[in-house]
């Protein structure tokens, strides 16, 4: 595999900066965030580089749970500040969290365990990256959903409240809105499957042949991870707006927006 310097990584940052101007210069006001988005991700990496360089080597599942619960924690957290309307409290921070977990995490332990069956089955090669592209999507596709379904029912509160008066239950008047969430947040997954191997050849897939992996073979994981993040996709946002939609009422089945917080 060939080598990238860190000389070579100042060059493409020098880029991004570039751009940035540029940006300024046509009127985009948030150049600010997204040079510190850049700067972040950059140190993110070399932070996790390092991290996992020793947690590799050490293979200790101790640390390994660690990372684990450090992504899940961060992913679920990501979830709330990317909504217009958030949960109060840890309401929407437990959402993202619990919805993950029952998806993502429990999909990389049948795939670890029944389809790759690495020696052990928790190996960290394997574990830490899977985890984090299955994260990474189903994070985005649940906020997507969860901001759906919070902005839409603060918008759309007097309709509600209206079929509810009709002698609706609380799943009846929010069933619209929440099929709108589910659309919302399932059409970047769908995009990404339908684009692959035509339109882009996806990261996994590419990742492993620069570094000198068979194709075919680099093809047959990227096909397992994608049906991986799509179902992790699915499912965890089922499960996010189902838990979301009876936070917004209470036991007596009326709409409460005041466990919301605007962003």
């Amino acid at each position: 595999m060939i080598l990238i310097s860190y000389w070579d990584l100042l060059t493409l940052s020098f880029l991004v900066f570039l751009l940035g101007v540029l940006l300024w210069l046509n009127g985009f006001s948030q150049v600010k965030q997204f040079w510190w988005a850049s700067i972040r991700m950059v140190l993110q990496l070399l932070l996790m580089g390092v991290w996992l360089s020793w947690v590799f080597y050490s293979e200790n599942p101790l640390w390994i749970v660690l990372v684990g619960v450090v992504m899940l924690s961060a992913a679920g957290y990501e979830i709330t500040k990317r909504q217009q309307y958030r949960f109060k409290r840890l309401h929407g921070l437990m959402i993202g969290f619990l919805s993950l977990s029952f998806t993502a995490l429990l999909l990389l332990i049948g795939v670890l365990t029944l389809v790759i069956q690495p020696d052990p089955w928790y190996q960290a090669q394997y574990a830490i990256p899977l985890l984090g592209m299955l994260l990474g999507n189903s994070m985005t596709a649940i906020g997507l959903g969860l901001d759906s379904l919070t902005r839409n029912a603060v918008q759309m509160k007097a309709k509600i409240e209206a079929q509810l008066a009709l002698g609706k239950t609380a799943k009846q008047s929010l069933s619209f809105i929440k099929q709108q969430s589910l659309h919302s947040a399932m059409i970047p997954i769908i995009n990404m499957l339908v684009a692959a191997g035509i339109i882009s050849l996806p990261g996994m897939m590419t990742g492993q042949i620069l570094a000198g992996a068979d194709p075919m073979e680099a093809v047959k994981y990227q096909i397992m991870i994608m049906l991986l993040i799509a179902t992790s996709t699915g499912l965890g946002t089922l499960i996010a707006l189902e838990m979301g939609s009876r936070r917004l009422f209470d036991d007596r089945q009326r709409l409460q927006l005041d466990v919301l917080s605007k962003a």
